[in-house]
């Protein structure tokens, strides 16, 4: 299912890295259309990007030598879950200070791009969270995890499991646009780094 698209602050510049990445929907009546962090159980915010913070007053996200800001993964078979029927997948976009490390990249901003839901997530749950967060949401038949595993090694195959061919599609554009080519592995800010 996809929604009118709303323009969210996320840059269309070469700093902007896009990256695999995952959340879950809440289950209770206040929260079944918000994004969470499925770790830390952080809401991430609509229609405005998820800024990232640390308890250190030494730096601001992402730290070199700290694990803070947000991530996001190159490849679904090294993402990060957590147990819940309520899993999400997605293309996340990153921006602002980006570093790269061994699996993927941490961030001080980013913001959903394309999300894929599985059975557990209602067809009025995927629409308000499509219609909050000006993102097309999508589901598929099988739960997201088990999704990730299949798109380890995108192929048309696998991307059909998404649902329709036009989702499988829209997709395909998100994984390949994410495999161009990697980013510098260390961006101070993306406005200075257009100016340089």
């Amino acid at each position: 299912m996809t929604a009118p698209h709303r323009v969210v602050a996320v840059p269309d510049v070469p700093a902007a890295v896009l990256g695999w990445r995952t959340w879950r929907v809440g289950r209770r009546a206040q929260h079944r259309h918000t994004l969470f962090s499925p770790l830390t159980g952080t809401p991430w915010p609509a229609g405005r990007p998820m800024v990232a913070t640390c308890a250190s007053p030494r730096h601001t996200p992402p730290g070199d030598s700290c694990p803070c800001g947000l991530y996001a993964v190159a490849d679904t078979g090294t993402l990060g879950w957590s147990p819940s029927d309520h899993e999400v997948l997605g293309v996340v976009a990153l921006w602002g200070d980006v570093v790269e490390g061994e699996h993927g990249w941490r961030a001080s901003q980013a913001y959903p791009r394309f999300l894929v839901t599985g059975p557990g997530v209602s067809a009025e749950q995927r629409a308000v969270v499509a219609r909050r967060y000006g993102v097309p949401v999508h589901t598929g038949e099988l739960t997201p995890r088990a999704l990730a595993r299949r798109l380890d090694r995108p192929t048309a195959d696998a991307l059909r499991l998404v649902g329709d061919p036009a989702d499988a599609a829209d997709l395909l554009a998100e994984v390949t646009r994410r495999r161009e080519p990697p980013p510098v592995p260390r961006r101070r800010g993306w406005r200075a780094w257009l100016t340089s």
